[in-house]
């Protein structure tokens, strides 16, 4: 019989067994490193050439056999270096360190090649790298990024104070250890005489110990 054996496309090494075809006439079997039951698994025989043979019996008991080599290519390392944790109230953080460079972040809060924290919220996520080398082989990398949370802040509304007054050490900003700032203010006292008269707005900053700040305000006349 005059067998054929078509060409094979290549393939990567990380790619699912395929059944194989092109083999003429039908009815015959595939045989080759890799190859079981007319199936081929690239991750059998690695990286590299090699050949599939197609063997072929005819109705009068005589045999032939063609043969075509596949090439397994190899997939790309990819890498995704350490993320530094941001806070939650953060602004967008442009992502870098995957390698090899020109392919594509994904996960939860990434868009683009950034990573908004706010669409995240706070907690742990997994982001990936994926690249695809010039034989349409894909590799990942995978690293995570820690979103602090934006600690809660609240001020109680200060008394009202006289122009002539005092001055007023402040108090009710929690959590306690944070700031406070505004027209009049210094050390955390607020002078009415150096205010001024009218309402004045106070602030009260605090930054928790993983380094994320927040503020929130109130009024006192």
């Amino acid at each position: 019989p005059v067998v054929t054996l078509a060409s094979i496309s290549p393939v990567c090494v990380n790619a699912s067994p395929f059944t194989l075809s092109g083999g003429s006439p039908a009815g015959g079997t595939y045989s080759g490193t890799g190859v079981s039951s007319g199936t081929f698994n690239p991750s059998i025989p690695g990286t590299g050439t090699t050949n599939i043979t197609y063997t072929y019996s005819d109705a009068n008991g005589c045999q032939s056999s063609a043969s075509t080599s596949v090439t397994v290519n190899t997939i790309p390392t990819v890498t995704l270096a350490a993320l530094s944790p941001v806070c939650q109230n953060g602004s967008a953080v442009t992502l870098t360190g995957g390698s090899p460079s020109g392919g594509t972040y994904s996960g939860t809060g990434v868009s683009g090649n950034s990573f908004n924290p706010a669409t995240a919220g706070a907690g742990t996520f997994t982001i990936t790298y994926s690249y695809t080398n010039a034989s349409g082989c894909s590799g990942t990398g995978t690293n995570t990024v820690t979103v602090n949370p934006t600690p809660s802040v609240t001020l109680t509304t200060p008394a009202s104070a006289c122009v002539n007054g005092s001055p007023i050490t402040l108090t009710g900003g929690s959590p306690a250890g944070g700031t406070y700032g505004g027209t009049g203010v210094s050390g955390g006292v607020f002078n009415p005489a150096t205010a001024g008269t009218g309402t004045k707005t106070i602030t009260y900053t605090y930054t928790s110990a993983a380094g994320c700040a927040a503020n929130t305000s109130s009024q006192i006349t």
